[in-house]
């Protein structure tokens, strides 16, 4: 019986020790494969302050610097302050940086809140369920000129379903991701706005793999400086004020002897509307899968200029699935709806809405079939020619005549934008009409349905009808 209470003494006695130890590094999921990771350290952000747990982590007032490869985690929220990814030596440290986000919010005043200057490899993984924000200050100096920017290779990932977990980028002043080597997207839910600037750019190349990414930007969309994008996978909207998608070069790699287009889409979902769609600097565009939608618009004559001056901002590919490409009479207002359905039939085989105006239009579907007949629809309305045979390759019409110059169907009182649909989309155009942006062009008849609820005003009112009857509420 003493042999029993001194076994018992024994181990109440290493509890009490192990409950008075430190804590370990902790094990959190991985974001990219759903394993159990061993961080290295865990940084806990504080507004004007930060903590680390573990190794590998200086932290100086709100700079908090990474030397090491393993696996790091953050969360909470800095008002000016900076991750930054420091290496000393990458010879003998070969290893990836693994940087976890678990609901950050960092605001970088005057540098890059995100910035690798040294490391063979890094990775932003966006933990499951977690909603993170990187956002910049006013201008930042030569060093750093993004909210994200990394001197060597960077991939941010997600983990499980599409979208698990979010990164918004806010850039009112910088670029969104600037990447001096090759950049790779593989997962997560990116949304960039980048107001000014550039919205992704990787110096060597940019790879597109998975998840969801959403660019808004003054500048180019999603850009190589030197090099390549693929976009193989994911589901990628781009609106840009200058190229949505800008390739500089093809490459060849030295170890495969594959040679990459300047730009290749070769699976995944990508709209790109922009002044111009997609710029291969280095000769036409490549298609060989998935579902595209690129429109661009026609140059204009600038203060100065002559007609010699204006660039031919058309659509150019080469492509091994159905490409179809028009130009239309007219240039066309964002928010209406282009489609194609089967010749004669309410089935549609193709649907998009533009987020910007424009006068050329790619789309690019492997359900497009060679041989087969579509009518093309704007707006909701029927678009001349009709009935277009599908060539294999590149099928091209020249001046389609939108849905202003003919005869319009009966419209939805509550379908603002005359899509055919009552959606968000009509929602979104009636806040913006009610809040007086200029920008916003109504299609003929919406402002005769603009009192949605009949209550003889245009208010607030007339938005949550159209909100109720998406939600089936009415």
């Amino acid at each position: 019986m003493k042999h029993i209470r001194k076994i018992g003494a024994v181990m109440l006695s290493t509890g009490i020790l192990l409950s008075a130890m430190p804590l370990l590094p902790v094990c959190a999921e991985d974001a990219a494969a759903g394993d159990a990771v061993k961080m290295t350290a865990r940084i806990t952000l504080s507004e004007t302050s930060a903590t680390a747990e573990g190794k590998n982590v200086k932290i100086d007032g709100t700079k908090i610097t990474i030397s090491a490869s393993g696996s790091y985690e953050f969360s909470g929220k800095l008002n000016d302050g900076q991750i930054i990814v420091n290496v000393e030596d990458t010879t003998l440290d070969k290893e990836t940086v693994k940087v976890f986000f678990n609901n950050v919010d960092i605001t970088g005043s005057t540098a890059a809140p995100f910035y690798v200057v040294n490391a063979k490899n890094t990775s932003i993984n966006l933990m499951d369920g977690t909603v993170n924000y990187l956002r910049d200050g006013e201008k930042y100096g030569a060093d750093t000129t993004a909210v994200i920017y990394a001197k060597d290779d960077l991939t941010i990932k997600s983990g499980g379903t599409l979208g698990d977990g979010k990164l918004k980028i806010v850039a009112n002043n910088q670029q969104g991701i600037h990447c001096s080597n090759d950049l790779k997207i593989t997962g997560g839910d990116i949304d960039v706005k980048a107001e000014l600037a550039d919205g992704v750019r990787g110096k060597t190349s940019v790879e597109i793999k998975g998840g969801k990414l959403d660019v808004n930007a003054g500048g180019d969309g999603v850009k190589s400086t030197k090099g390549y994008v693929i976009i193989s996978g994911g589901d990628t909207e781009i609106k840009a004020g200058n190229d949505a998608v800008q390739g500089e070069a093809n490459v060849t790699d030295t170890d495969t002897k594959e040679v990459h287009n300047g730009i290749s889409i070769t699976g995944g979902s990508l709209k790109a509307n922009g002044d111009r769609a997609l710029t291969n600097v280095a000769g036409t565009a490549e298609i060989k899968g998935g579902v595209v939608f690129a429109t661009a618009t026609k140059d204009t004559l600038k203060e100065g200029q002559t007609d010699a001056d204006l660039k031919d901002n058309s659509i150019k590919v080469t492509a091994s699935q159905p490409v179809l490409l028009f130009n239309t009479t007219e240039q066309q207002v964002k928010d209406l709806r282009v489609e194609l359905k089967e010749a004669g039939t309410e089935t549609a085989v193709f649907s998009k809405n533009p987020n910007k105006k424009y006068d050329y239009v790619l789309i690019s579907s492997p359900e497009l079939k060679v041989g087969s007949k579509y009518d093309l629809y704007i707006g909701g309305a029927k678009a001349e020619p009709s009935e277009i045979a599908i060539a294999e390759g590149i099928t091209t019409v020249a001046d389609v005549v939108s849905h202003a110059e003919i005869e319009k169907p009966e419209i939805d009182p509550l379908d603002i934008n005359g899509d055919g649909s009552v959606d968000v989309s009509d929602a979104v155009i009636l806040a913006r009409f009610l809040a007086e942006d200029k920008t916003v062009k109504m299609v003929d008849g919406a402002l005769n349905r603009i009192d949605t609820n009949g209550d003889g005003l245009k208010n607030g009112d007339d938005v949550i009808t159209i909100l109720r009857r998406i939600a089936h509420l009415d």
